[in-house]
């Protein structure tokens, strides 16, 4: 039995419906090209538990693959060295393969290995939405959400309360990014079941409740860490795009959603808002996870393996991979640049900021790209490119399991993880330093266009919440978590 999942977009909102997953031969995009084998490849675990095995337990904390039983030396520091980097990748892959098992309706994950019900909803899935979370559903999705009671929501809010949170189809930084179908590109944003219970236990469910609870107990908000039995806070962000099998997608290597997509009328074109299905693939997923040894959060990031091409000169010589943001026939197309709010066909709209989606596919036509002189005046949607490398070490772990996922026919074999961002809580002699490693990281379809400043845990040390009234103006800080812009 397959599961309800609508989209709603409504300048942030996201609603979503029914889930399927076909299992296909993995087949890379790219290859690392290294010298070298990091010292620790050869004691990675795929399970939590130190088995050779796939399993649904999510790791609490990261494991030491240097040895001391699992423990960190004393005096290390937050460095990108391939003695400790892949302790912290391997946690990654651990818990994106746990969190993408199937689960049961309580969000229990079912079944012995990741294939098992492959029509179940994945485990994050089962997480609240951040909106819900903070009672800030619009009433149009409220009212839909009642006239669907069975069926999974998925719903995002307008990003007046915060500008540095993804919604609906925009990203952090306010703009969309367009597949190479010309369709936008949507987002989710969700809370497992502990961060949850701490924000209504504590009642900080709206800007009020937050300047009370940390005016009153004279206190931070701190969210939770595991335990020994249970894992601490974790947000996800997913990042998703419109699947045409008549466009050269091919959707046995994705992992897919049967999706109704709402969009309202104030991102319509027509003025009217309008419904239709679709089947979209996820692209990206964030996964944000706070632990008792690194309360300063990890940070991963996974993408599809065919977003980009990591060398544009070999896309360019062998074009049989169907990049869904890289399309190498437009040789001179803009890299990396967002679209302009200004529909072509009326370039006098310049005070009008809100991206509209065309009522049939493909949605995001207008905001396409077309260079005089190439490729027969086609358009084109976001052209983008990374940046930066993925690091030697972690394509190396990427191909291990990779290569493991492939084995047991599951389609997250398509999946590779771009990095994983941490830091101690202080390095070095007084005065303490905190550093990032990796300085830098970023996922081409949730920071497309910064990712050359882009750092997970430099950005979210500026969530706050600002609460202003006739006598008070105050900013309070959120532990890292953008997710409190949702409270009104």
């Amino acid at each position: 039995m397959k599961h309800l999942f609508i989209i709603i977009l409504f300048v942030g909102f996201i609603f979503s419906c029914n889930t399927s997953t076909k299992p296909s031969e993995y087949i890379a995009s790219s290859g690392p090209v290294v010298d070298n084998t990091c010292p620790t490849m050869d004691s990675i675990h795929f399970c939590k538990d130190k088995t050779d095995s796939f399993c649904s337990n999510i790791p609490l904390d990261v494991y030491f693959l240097g040895g001391n039983n699992g423990n960190f030396e004393n005096g290390y520091s937050s460095v990108l060295t391939p003695d400790i980097q892949p302790s912290f990748d391997n946690f990654s892959w651990q818990s994106f393969v746990a969190l993408n098992w199937a689960s049961d309706a309580s969000g229990n994950a079912i079944g012995s290995s990741i294939t098992d019900y492959q029509d179940s909803l994945r485990v994050w899935e089962r997480f609240t939405d951040a909106s819900k979370v903070f009672s800030a559903d619009h009433s149009e999705l409220k009212n839909l959400k009642s006239s669907h009671p069975m069926a999974k929501v998925i719903s995002q809010n307008s990003k007046v309360s915060n500008a540095l949170n993804v919604n609906g189809f925009l990203e952090a930084d306010d703009f969309p990014l367009i597949d190479k179908n010309l369709n936008f590109v949507v987002y989710e944003v969700k809370m497992n079941a502990v961060e949850e219970a701490y924000i209504a236990s504590n009642n900080l469910t709206t800007k009020e409740d937050i300047y009370n609870y940390v005016h009153d107990s004279k206190t931070s908000i701190e969210l939770p860490v595991n335990t020994t039995t249970k894992e601490g806070a974790i947000e996800i962000k997913a990042s998703w795009r419109i699947l045409d099998a008549t466009k050269g997608d091919d959707l046995s290597k994705y992992y897919t959603q049967d999706a109704t997509i709402y969009v309202s009328s104030e991102n319509s074109v027509s003025g009217q808002s309008f419904t239709f299905k679709a089947t979209i693939g996820l692209v990206g997923l964030h996964i944000l996870r706070k632990t008792e040894k690194f309360q300063n959060w990890i940070w991963t990031t996974f993408e599809h393996v065919d977003n980009v091409p990591d060398n544009i000169q070999q896309a360019q010589t062998n074009q049989e991979t169907n990049w869904s943001f890289y399309n190498s026939e437009c040789l001179n197309c803009p890299v990396n640049q967002p679209p302009s709010h200004i529909f072509p066909r009326d370039i006098t709209a310049s005070n009008d900021t809100v991206y509209k989606w065309n009522t049939t596919a493909p949605y995001a036509k207008p905001y396409g790209v077309s260079i005089a002189g190439e490729a027969d005046h086609k358009t084109f949607g976001t052209q983008v490119t990374r940046v930066y490398p993925v690091y030697y070490c972690t394509e190396q772990l990427n191909d291990l399991w990779q290569s493991k996922l492939s084995e047991s026919g599951s389609v997250f074999a398509n999946y590779k993880l771009i990095g994983t961002q941490w830091m101690v809580p202080t390095d070095g002699a007084p005065p303490a330093i905190k550093i990032n490693a990796p300085s830098l990281l970023a996922n081409t379809t949730a920071e497309t266009y910064m990712q050359e400043g882009s750092s997970c845990i430099s950005c979210h040390t500026f969530a706050t919440v600002k609460y202003v009234t006739k006598s008070i103006d105050t900013t309070i800080t959120t532990d890292f978590s953008f997710t409190f812009g949702y409270a009104q």
